[in-house]
C-alpha cells in the first residue's frame, strides 16, 4: 500500500465532527453507501454466467476459481467497490492470509475514492479483513501499518491507530510506513517538534530523495516550518 498522504493530517478533526445526534440515522444508511449502481452492460452477462454457475458449484476448489474470474471482472470494469466484496467473499471460502489482506486492501483502496469525512463504514470493512489476516499471521507488519491508518477513519477507535502503529514500531523502528504515519499523528495531536524529528528519521530511512515517501516527508516538514 502506499504510504498515507499528508491530507490525513485533516483526518481526526474531520471525525471529530461526525459524533452529531443525526449520525445515528445515518448509520442505518450505511447498506446503502455500498450501492454504486449496476454493473455496465457488457460485464453483466459474464457477471450473470459466473454467478450461475457459482450457484450450481458445490466443489471449493472450483468456486475459488468461479470467485477470482468475478474479481477480475469487476477490476476490468473499474467496479473497485464489486471487487472488495467479492474478494471478502473469497476470502471467506478460502481463509487464507493473501486473500484477507487483498479484501482489506480493496476496501481500503475504495475507501480513497470517498471524502475524508464520510470514510468511517469503508473503514471498517478494511480493518475487518486486515484483522482476519492478522489473526491469520500477527507478524504481518505491512498489514498492521495499513490497518492503524485505517483506524484513523474509525471515530470510535481513534487511539487504535497509534496503539497499532506503535506495535510496528516496537517490532521494526526501521519501518518505513509506520514512521511516517507516526509523524502524521504526531502533527495532529500538536507536537510538532518530535513529528520533525519523525520525518527526518523517515528522510534517513529512505535515503533516496527521488522516493514518492521522502519527498512526502519533506512536503511534510515544509508543512511544520510554515506552520511555526
Amino acid at each position: 500500500m502506499v504510504v498515507v498522504a499528508l491530507y490525513l493530517i485533516t483526518t481526526m478533526s474531520l471525525q471529530g465532527q461526525s459524533e452529531a445526534p443525526g449520525d445515528v440515522a445515518a448509520d442505518t444508511a450505511v447498506s446503502g453507501l455500498f450501492d454504486e449502481g449496476p454493473l455496465p452492460a457488457q460485464f453483466a452477462e459474464q457477471e450473470a454466467e459466473i454467478r450461475a454457475q457459482l450457484d450450481a458449484s458445490t466443489d471449493n476448489t472450483d468456486r475459488e476459481r468461479l470467485h477470482r474470474r468475478l474479481v477480475d471482472i469487476y477490476l476490468s470494469a473499474a467496479r473497485l467497490d464489486l471487487a472488495a466484496r467479492e474478494t471478502r467473499d473469497l476470502a471467506e471460502l478460502t481463509n487464507r492470509e493473501a486473500d484477507w489482506v487483498a479484501a482489506g486492501n480493496m476496501f481500503y483502496d475504495w475507501m480513497e475514492t470517498k471524502p475524508v469525512e464520510t470514510r468511517t463504514p469503508w473503514a471498517k470493512e478494511a480493518i475487518a479483513a486486515y484483522q482476519k489476516a492478522l489473526a491469520l499471521n500477527p507478524d504481518n507488519n505491512d498489514v498492521r501499518t495499513d490497518m492503524a491508518i485505517a483506524y484513523m477513519y474509525d471515530p470510535e477507535n481513534p487511539m487504535q491507530a497509534i496503539q497499532e502503529t506503535n506495535t510496528v514500531l516496537s517490532r521494526d523502528s526501521l519501518h518505513v510506513q509506520a514512521n511516517f504515519n507516526r509523524g502524521v499523528m504526531l502533527m495532529q495531536i500538536n507536537r510538532m517538534e518530535q513529528a520533525r524529528q519523525q520525518f527526518e528519521k523517515v528522510k534517513r530511512l529512505v535515503g533516496d530523495p527521488e522516493s514518492p515517501v521522502y519527498q512526502r516527508a519533506e512536503d511534510a516538514l515544509r508543512q511544520l516550518t510554515s506552520g511555526a
